[in-house]
């Protein structure tokens, strides 16, 4: 019994140094953890490892709030971006709502007609402003042959932005009927509107009416060569060029060989007033200057009508 008792105390002190050994083991762990930390952190760093540590800075109540710099350039970019699509927005609407008026601001704002009274400047000036002409001819072709045939043909009197010189150069080319009417028979006349750019339009006035200016002239065909008359031909084909870049495509086509030509005036009627039209010698009309204007009558319905169509009242010869 007494050996029972022993084995019992013995297994007692056994459980007991158990116990305190646990705790120690575990209060040891806690004690170590720092420690432990502190060596994997310098391990860490002696390996050579990098390791971005977080920077937090603070600030007292009495210091101003600062913000980081920002790209103030871009900013000014996309405002000035916006504002220039913004105007030519408005400009568009604009420019349609007001049926293109705005646009005639920035070509010429200066560009008005002369007086109605003013013929040979009158033509000068249509002349000057065309850049394609109504062209007719005596078709040679079997089923209209000797009707009159018409066709859009473009001219240039000079370069443009160059001054008037009145003398319409233009090309042809045998595969059109045009040259092929004028080879047979070289007279022709052309008629050029004050309504080409739509003047007349705009202003509400009707292309038909006579205060909507319009020239007839007529004369005949003449071929520029470029061997006997070097310097016409250089200055009409670069009149042409000017107007019409297109035609240089048109002389470098193989087959088409088109030619420059000329017209030759010998009459020019002017119509650009009610009372039928006035008739205008060449001489008149190389001599006059469509840069020259006296100040146009904007109103037409203020026009006075010119002495030789005043109406004169008939005398009764039947009255005693």
């Amino acid at each position: 019994m007494l050996l029972s008792f022993q084995n019992i105390h013995s297994q007692k002190d056994f459980a007991q140094n158990q116990l305190q050994r646990s705790t120690n083991a575990s209060f040891h762990r806690q004690l170590s953890f720092p420690s432990l930390l502190l060596n994997k952190v310098h391990t860490f760093l002696h390996n050579g490892s990098k390791m971005t540590i977080p920077t937090v800075s603070y600030k007292k109540f009495s210091e101003p709030e600062t913000r980081p710099p920002t790209d103030s350039s871009r900013r000014w970019v996309v405002i000035y971006l916006l504002l220039a699509a913004s105007l030519l927005t408005t400009l568009v609407c604009w420019n349609q709502l007001s049926r293109g008026y705005i646009m005639e601001v920035f070509v010429d704002s200066n560009d008005t007609p002369p007086n109605h009274t003013e013929y040979a400047k009158m033509a000068r000036y249509l002349v000057h402003k065309a850049e394609w002409v109504s062209m007719g001819s005596l078709s040679t072709v079997a089923a209209v042959k000797g009707f009159p045939m018409v066709n859009i043909i473009s001219v240039a009197d000079s370069a443009r932005g160059a001054k008037s010189t009145g003398v319409l150069y233009f090309y042809l080319t045998m595969l059109d009927y045009t040259a092929q009417d004028l080879a047979k028979d070289n007279r022709l006349t052309v008629m050029l509107s004050l309504d080409q750019d739509l003047y007349c339009t705009k202003k509400g006035v009707d292309p038909m009416e006579p205060t909507c200016a319009r020239i007839m002239i007529s004369g005949t065909l003449v071929k520029i060569n470029a061997t006997e008359s070097p310097e016409e031909y250089d200055f009409g084909s670069s009149a042409m060029f000017s107007r019409h870049p297109a035609a240089k495509k048109w002389i470098e086509t193989d087959g088409h060989n088109f030619f420059l030509c000329k017209l030759n005036i010998v009459q020019i009627a002017v119509l650009d007033f009610y009372g039928g039209p006035h008739y205008v010698t060449v001489d008149e009309y190389m001599a006059a200057d469509p840069d020259d204007k006296e100040t146009a009558v904007s109103n037409t319905n203020a026009r006075r009508v010119p002495t030789r169509f005043t109406v004169t009242p008939e005398v009764d010869t039947t009255a005693n």
